[in-house]
């Protein structure tokens, strides 16, 4: 939440390492860089902008990029550690539904005009600081009583009818934070975004590749233990319902990580990375028809998440990709 991007982009490649490093020299001929690794700051300079267009369109099928806006990936987690966990202990599953999408859509975009952005981020940071894996770090481990007051305090301030349901029914299910108190870190592993974004980049990748064992290989990321690996990979080889749509279970048989100093790959990834984060800044200003935009649409991976209605949503229903009309029908 205290990111200075509002959305974060995981890009990933379907490419050799002889493809990629291809890539890579075809990158520093157009910047003129004689570093091993070109940077996307340097790459999206305005100058390049035609010579970036002619290297990304062949590989406009071999590319997934899943952005998530932040804020709505807190709102929706608030919904589902919450709200959702006080409903599944009653047999009702609301994520299968849609419908805690539909809560998250309703605080992300109503919330922050009921209760004032401000506070509304504040509310988002409270309840961050308490689930997220990262306070764990503390001397004195995080309290659920300074969410609640600040919970009590939104619920006082609302005046919207749709806002004040859905933080009535945080309110009812607020006692589940406890759950989080005294969690360890392996527990918390839903909260980090990575976890969620591998896990749909994975089902993605078996969308594009077909029914076919593949691999995901990384760069180094300090939250990525082996256990977390080892519950992304099991959870990927299940099938997955998202917003009533069943997504087929992908053969992922490992996730490796390597530095991204010495692997082609991993850095032609990152650069686009850098172009997606481009593009989604561009979508959240307003615009959608930019020529890097038009270039990417068919790399947007459809599981991104983000608000119904929000610019996100936005970009790719102007153009939504054609890889996903199967699993989307």
């Amino acid at each position: 939440m205290r990111a200075r991007h509002p959305v974060f982009v995981h890009a990933s490649v379907h490419l050799d390492t002889e493809e990629a490093a291809d890539v890579m020299t075809q990158l520093r001929t157009i910047t003129g860089s004689a570093r091993d690794e070109v940077k996307s700051g340097i790459v999206l300079d305005a100058r390049h902008r035609g010579g970036l267009l002619r290297v990304l369109e062949p590989l406009a099928p071999r590319v997934n990029i899943n952005l998530v806006e932040k804020a709505y990936y807190v709102s929706s987690k608030l919904v589902a550690l919450l709200t959702a966990a006080a409903q599944e202990a009653r047999g009702i599953d609301i994520e299968r539904t849609g419908y805690g999408r539909f809560y998250a859509s309703v605080l992300f975009n109503l919330a922050p005009v009921d209760l004032g952005a401000t506070f509304w981020r504040q509310l988002l940071r409270r309840y961050n600081d308490l689930i997220r894996v990262y306070a764990r770090a503390n001397a004195v481990p995080p309290s659920s009583e300074k969410f609640f007051s600040i919970l009590a305090e939104a619920r006082a301030r609302s005046r919207d009818p749709s806002v004040q349901e859905v933080l009535n029914d945080l309110w009812s299910a607020r006692f589940f934070a406890f759950d989080y108190e005294g969690a360890r870190l392996g527990e918390l592993r839903e909260m980090d975004p990575m976890f969620s974004t591998l896990r749909a980049v994975a089902a993605n990748w078996r969308i594009r590749l077909g029914d076919v064992p593949f691999e995901l290989l990384v760069d180094r990321y300090s939250s990525l233990t082996e256990s977390l690996i080892a519950s992304i990979v099991s959870t990927a080889r299940e099938e997955i319902t998202v917003t009533g749509r069943l997504l087929p279970a992908a053969d992922l048989q490992a996730i490796r990580q390597t530095d991204s100093r010495t692997d082609s790959r991993i850095q032609v990834a990152d650069i686009i990375a850098g172009v997606g984060q481009h593009c989604a800044a561009l979508a959240l200003a307003g615009t959608f028809d930019d020529d890097l935009q038009l270039a990417t649409s068919e790399m947007l991976d459809f599981q991104g998440m983000w608000s119904d209605g929000s610019p996100l949503d936005v970009l790719y229903d102007r153009r939504p990709p054609q890889y996903a009309a199967a699993a989307t029908s």
